[in-house]
């Protein structure tokens, strides 16, 4: 028991927590929590299509960064400001995160790129549970949970996925928790609900909405353990591979 609150710990204090990096690993296994990471970058853009077109037409932008897939989420509904969006790049771990964050200087991007829109803020995500990254129609919730209950709450996330697929919804549960990613994310949990279009995600929310909703379903575990805070649609593509 102690090394799950050590693992969820550490997605939320420095990782001086940890002895080493055995302990990380056993850890982080103990909760089935799947390698990888997400460095995220918020912007403003001018022109969020045009900004895309850019980046899928330039992937040595990309190559630089030694990342295994890049893209970009459109914020559809729920915005902040005009021109939300967010440009991620995804990495077999933390450490390739962190380290790309030093290959890079965003400030110092090509001008035609740096025209097109206004840096917000940026991060390093980690995923909680494993999902296939098919980006999609995705309506992402921030959801604060209290440290302790992050195992449970990513454990009925995972009941709340099954319950969904095994009713005829092809949609998948993505739960990621920040990574020094500002005022904006920190104690927030970001819980995403992907389907492969505004058809599919639609359509599963009509299936859940005309059905009972058992006291001790993956859903009514979540809203016991969670706090919504901000609650958006999104569009996400990507626009890189390194395969």
């Amino acid at each position: 028991m102690i090394k799950v609150f050590i693992a969820v710990l550490t997605l939320f204090v420095p990782f001086t927590s940890i002895a080493d990096d055995h302990q990380v690993a056993d850890a982080q296994a103990s909760v089935g929590i799947p390698k990888g990471a997400v460095q995220v970058m918020h912007i403003a853009a001018q022109d969020p299509q045009a900004y895309t077109d850019y980046l899928r037409a330039n992937p040595e932008l990309f190559k630089a960064l030694g990342s295994l897939a890049s893209g970009v989420c459109t914020t559809q509904t729920g915005q902040d400001y005009m021109g939300q969006m967010f440009v991620w790049n995804f990495y077999d771990s933390v450490q390739g995160a962190m380290e790309a964050i030093t290959k890079y200087d965003p400030y110092k991007a090509p001008r035609k790129l740096t025209a097109m829109r206004e840096i917000k803020y940026s991060g390093v995500f980690k995923p909680l549970k494993t999902f296939d990254l098919s980006p999609g129609f995705e309506r992402l919730v921030r959801v604060r949970v209290e440290p302790q209950n992050v195992p449970a709450f990513v454990a009925a996330a995972t009941q709340f996925e099954a319950e969904t697929q095994a009713a005829g919804s092809n949609v998948q549960v993505a739960v990621f928790a920040p990574i020094a990613a500002g005022t904006q994310e920190v104690g927030l949990l970001n819980v995403r609900f992907i389907a492969a279009s505004a058809t599919d995600l639609g359509a599963s929310v009509d299936a859940f909405l005309a059905a009972p909703v058992a006291p001790d379903s993956g859903y009514m575990k979540m809203v016991q353990l969670g706090e919504m805070v901000t609650d958006t649609i999104e569009v996400c593509q990507q626009v890189f591979s390194a395969d």
